[in-house]
């Protein structure tokens, strides 16, 4: 009897609780309990809404489409209700997920890259062994060995069919940490099995209005809502729009004078940009671009998306961008470059003539299976970012002060968008007025000096300086054919079209076998005799070293040089470049390595060269960037 009493002053207490929190939450606390009865929120998730509520913790972020500057807004608001969901669907993905270490698990047999998951990696490699190579059965197997709350998504019927995910050249185990909180009912599905009941239920309980529940209809019907997470997120987005449109609506306006007075846009094109502008629905960036003198959108799905088809039709639309444009003889090949493990690059070349020199960009266009089959066949792989490079390239032959740029928009298939394309010509300083989302628009160099002419210059000084002097003729004629390919920013990029000429890595390149012998037999190339070690030991060895140091050495000139390098996961120690160096100036060499590349790049140079590039070129030294002082490559 007493027991009996305890229970029921606890629940009447915990009741108690629970009051206080939706009564002090205000008059929106009733969509803590509608979500619950509605079967999306279970009883912690309910109870976590309300006390947020309660404590003003609610809140979504207002983002600026240009700078992506996020600005948190709290309140107790459907928009900032619907985000606690989408951050509640998040959360059960994680609570949801096999207790499966986290990292990129490669194939079977593979060595794995990072001493902290070398046991796991290996371990992962024997299982799938054992599997042959069947990850789908090594996912199950998995699964099977789980506890419960890792198959709450086996039990639940698929009311929507699963989109599909994608693909990847690594096994489907690579899984973030468990550790979500468990805020959501087990009769939901946080895998999109349940995201079209989702929607319907959020409109049910008075979370959506009916403008956005239709346009949260839309985007379930064209697929470009995956899960129940993104359902809720794009939910806050829409109702988030009556609260912030009024700022948001004068701020574009200001910017789009901005645009005006720089020529992008027309008076009239404005006006009728402002006209078209739906209540509480700003024109995103790329919806403006349509809108420039110089911008239009194409429709890539009315495009055939074979090579051959597609770039004869963007060149078209280019051409009608940069009206001194009139090339001829354009022809688009493909090929296959293999790219290890098992995949095949579909490469693209086009070329044209223009203003009577021929221009020639070769590209990655898509990937391929070694049996020649497309890994993903229900995505189109869209236009490549590179397809318009040799375009900049006779802009800047021309020493013209545009450029033609890329404008992405995300859609079901990346974030870049395969649906719409959007072309804009635009000057330097044009361009710095659409703020620094590299995934809005293409990043491109307004630099001349990179023009066919100065390219050639820049080889001839190359020659004349002795750079060539280990290259055979054949390497330096394909050299300077890539060097005069599409459009180079740097004059490290230059460099990087011939052999055997820069050394870049960005250090974490300590995997076996053997990294630092590697490293001396790359420099010792590229060196043109100057350094020619002997003897040259690497105790970092086949496998990845337990010792916390491993041996470096090598003979040059009859002398020997030692050091101790530190291992840490995969990162080289620069230890290993600065013995090299020592060894040079005791050695009285012809040269010595420089950094270069932004300091992930090291040359071979005799002080008359180095004194002459660094004179001429100092950008080579420095680290090279565009017109938004982003890194140029």
């Amino acid at each position: 009897m007493k027991a009996l009493l305890i229970l029921g002053l606890a629940l009447l207490l915990a009741a108690g609780v629970w009051w206080t929190g939706k009564r002090n939450a205000g008059p929106n606390a009733d969509f803590a309990e509608k979500l619950y009865r509605a079967g999306v929120l279970n009883a912690a998730g309910r109870d976590e809404l309300l006390r947020r509520m309660q404590h003003n913790e609610l809140k979504y972020e207002r983002t600026d489409p240009l700078t992506q500057n996020s600005q948190e807004v709290f309140g107790t608001t459907r928009a900032s209700v619907l985000n606690f969901c989408a951050e509640a669907f998040q959360a059960e993905s994680a609570y949801r997920m096999p207790d499966v270490a986290s990292s990129d698990l490669f194939i079977a047999g593979q060595a794995p890259d990072s001493e902290e998951s070398r046991a796991a990696r290996q371990e992962f490699a024997q299982e799938l062994k054992r599997f042959g190579g069947d990850t789908s059965a090594l996912v199950r197997y998995r699964f099977d060995q789980q506890p419960a709350r890792c198959k709450i998504e086996q039990a639940i019927p698929a009311e929507d069919s699963l989109p599909p995910g994608g693909w990847t050249i690594y096994p489907p185990l690579s899984i973030a940490p468990t550790g979500g909180q468990h805020w959501i009912s087990e009769r939901r599905s946080v895998w999109g099995k349940t995201r079209t009941r989702t929607a319907r239920d959020l409109q049910a309980v008075g979370l959506l209005d009916a403008a956005a529940y239709r346009e949260l209809q839309q985007g379930l019907q064209r697929g470009t809502l995956f899960n129940e997470m993104q359902v809720c997120q794009r939910a806050a987005d829409l109702m988030q729009r009556p609260e912030t449109f009024a700022q948001g609506f004068a701020e574009q306006q200001q910017w789009l004078q901005k645009l005006e007075r720089a020529g992008l846009l027309s008076a009239a094109q404005r006006r009728r940009l402002t006209r078209e502008t739906r209540p509480n629905q700003l024109k995103s960036p790329f919806d403006v671009v349509g809108y420039c003198e110089h911008g239009r959108i194409v429709d890539l799905r009315a495009v055939e998306q074979a090579p051959q088809q597609l770039y004869p039709a963007l060149f078209r639309q280019a051409q009608a961008l940069l009206p001194a444009l009139h090339y001829t003889d354009l022809h688009v090949t493909t090929g296959l470059k293999d790219e290890g493990l098992a995949l095949l690059s579909q490469t693209v070349t086009i070329s044209f003539r223009a203003e009577g020199r021929r221009y020639a960009n070769t590209f990655v266009h898509s990937y391929r299976r070694r049996d020649g089959s497309d890994p993903n066949p229900e995505a189109d792989p869209g236009p490549s970012e590179e397809f318009h490079q040799s375009l900049n390239r006779w802009l800047a032959d021309r020493n013209s002060p545009l450029r033609l740029y890329q404008a992405h928009t995300p859609d079901a298939q990346s974030v870049y968008g395969s649906e719409r394309l959007g072309l804009l010509a635009m000057t330097a300083a044009q361009r710095r007025l659409w703020g620094t989302n590299g995934y809005f628009l293409s990043q491109e160099s307004h630099d001349n000096r990179f023009s066919s002419a100065g390219v050639e210059q820049l080889l001839a000084t190359y020659q004349a300086l002795g750079l060539f002097a280990h290259l055979s003729p054949a390497e330096i004629a394909r050299g300077r054919r890539d060097a005069l390919a599409g459009q180079k920013a740097s004059f490290a990029e230059i460099l990087l079209c011939f052999p055997r000429m820069l050394y870049v890595s960005d250090g974490e390149t300590a995997n076996p076998p053997y990294p630092y012998a590697a490293l001396a037999r790359e420099l010792a190339a590229m060196s043109r005799g100057g350094f020619a070690p002997t003897q040259v030991q690497d105790g970092f060895g086949p496998d990845y070293p337990t010792t916390a140091t491993v041996p470096f050495g090598f003979t040059l000139g009859g002398q020997r040089y030692r050091a101790q390098l530190a291992v840490k996961s995969d990162w080289m120690d620069p230890k290993a470049t600065e013995l090299i160096n020592r060894a040079l100036q005791e050695q009285h060499a012809a040269g010595q390595f420089y950094d270069c590349a932004d300091g992930e790049g090291l040359i071979f140079l005799t002080p008359r060269q180095y004194e002459a590039l660094h004179q001429a070129q100092p950008d080579l030294f420095e680290t090279p960037r565009d017109d938004t002082g982003e890194p140029a490559f």
